[in-house]
C-alpha cells in the first residue's frame, strides 16, 4: 500500500500539519436492489461514456485526510 502526505491547516492542531491521505470507496446507490452488478456495470459505463474513464472512477472515491499529530479526519468529497 502507498502512502501518500500532504500539508494541511489542521482547525484542530490551529497549524499547518503533515495528514495522510486515504482514498476510501463511496457506498453503491444500488446496494439493496436486486440486481445490483447489472445497475453498476450499467451506470458505470454511461458515466465514463459521458464524463471519460478516470474521472467517472475519481467520483467513487473520497479522500480523508488523517492528522499525523492529532488524528483528526477530513472528509473531502
Amino acid at each position: 500500500m502507498s502512502t501518500q502526505t500532504e500539508v494541511h491547516f489542521c482547525k484542530h492542531c490551529r497549524q499547518d500539519t503533515t495528514h495522510i491521505l486515504l482514498l476510501i470507496r463511496k457506498k453503491s446507490p444500488f446496494e439493496h436492489s436486486k440486481h445490483r452488478q447489472l445497475k453498476e456495470f450499467i451506470a458505470g459505463f454511461i458515466k465514463s461514456w459521458w464524463v471519460g474513464p478516470f474521472l467517472a472512477s475519481m467520483d467513487d472515491l473520497s479522500r480523508h485526510l488523517i492528522c499525523e499529530q492529532c488524528g483528526t479526519t477530513i472528509i473531502e468529497e
